[in-house]
């Protein structure tokens, strides 16, 4: 068979095949002969790593036992080597800063700005010299901008921040009220006030429950002789013109401004309710003789809107 293959392929052509396959044998013994060489220095430096792990963990071990027996003070061994840290420069500087105290600067800016507002708001408002307290359930809770306005003309500066400022506290009461919530709420307002040793002018009208009318002065009477504007219950508010100048014209004839009784409070005495009340009196007298004069130069002919509620005796004006 071989006789008759080599015959049917040319001379040429059967020696250029078989040197080629010689090639290829050659090239893969080479390439086998390679990869053994590359094992076998593979293997061989894989066995020489080992030896000096094993070496070092050696040394590492009489080492640790020598520190422990107390034969040496410090390791050569086990010293750490760190490496230099690189300085930061510019950007990269803030920017790292930023970084690793960024929640502490937050907090502080916060804490700054709360504490900026609050001593720019301390600097800056204005204080009350005054509170009055209008219970009076009848409109004039709408009217708080011109009655501060009004009680301001006849206040002085009591804090000595060079500014005069009235501040009226808005808590109608009305007992027959059905919106309860805001009811207790005001009453709980005008409950906590009135323990207060300097809240002493009160606006009330014949709405106000017995109970708390009977917390006003009652004989004003005496400081006043004679004034009919005056009775039981304070001043009563009955003209014309004052309600043109609170822009509420149609404010009922039963509006009085009452003065409390100096008592003994939660957290004061009653000499220190005495020494406000006396502030007080000041603006109240000033008001009561501006106010009467006026309507006896004017020949005031009241106010004609009836109560919001049937009166309570006595606090409705004797000439109405």
């Amino acid at each position: 068979m071989k006789d008759n293959k080599e015959n049917l392929i040319p001379d040429e052509d059967y020696e250029y095949e078989k040197s080629l396959a010689e090639e290829v044998r050659a090239r893969q013994q080479a390439l086998e002969e390679a990869r053994r060489r590359a094992e076998e220095e593979q293997t061989a430096y894989e066995k020489e790593q080992q030896k000096k792990r094993d070496k070092r963990l050696a040394q590492e071990r009489i080492e640790l036992m020598k520190l422990k027996s107390g034969v040496i003070d410090e390791s050569e061994t086990f010293k750490e080597e760190h490496e230099a840290p690189r300085e930061l420069h510019g950007k990269e500087k803030i920017a790292n800063f930023w970084y690793h105290n960024k929640i502490w600067i937050l907090f502080a800016a916060f804490i700054i700005v709360v504490v900026t507002f609050i001593v720019v708001d301390e600097l800056t408002r204005v204080r009350a010299d005054m509170n009055v307290l209008m219970i009076a359930n009848n409109g004039l809770a709408y009217r708080q901008d011109e009655m501060e306005a009004f009680f301001a003309k006849y206040c002085d500066d009591l804090n000595g921040d060079g500014q005069v400022k009235v501040t009226v506290m808005m808590m109608p009461l009305d007992p027959d009220s059905k919106d309860y919530q805001t009811q207790q709420g005001y009453q709980a307002k005008f409950m906590s006030q009135i323990q207060l040793p300097d809240d002493i002018l009160v606006v009330c009208d014949s709405n106000t429950e017995p109970d708390f009318l009977g917390m006003f002065k009652s004989d004003l009477s005496k400081d006043f002789p004679g004034n009919k504007y005056i009775d039981q219950y304070g001043l009563s508010l009955n003209f014309k013109f004052l309600a043109e100048e609170l822009k509420y014209e149609n404010m009922p004839y039963d509006v009085h401004l009452s003065m409390r009784t100096p008592i003994e409070t939660l957290g004061d005495s009653v000499e220190t309710m005495q020494e406000y009340y006396d502030q007080a009196f000041v603006v109240f007298e000033r008001i009561v003789n501006d106010l009467t004069k006026r309507a006896e130069e004017t020949n005031d002919p009241g106010l004609t809107t009836e109560p919001a509620a049937k009166p309570t005796k006595s606090m409705l004006n004797v000439d109405d």
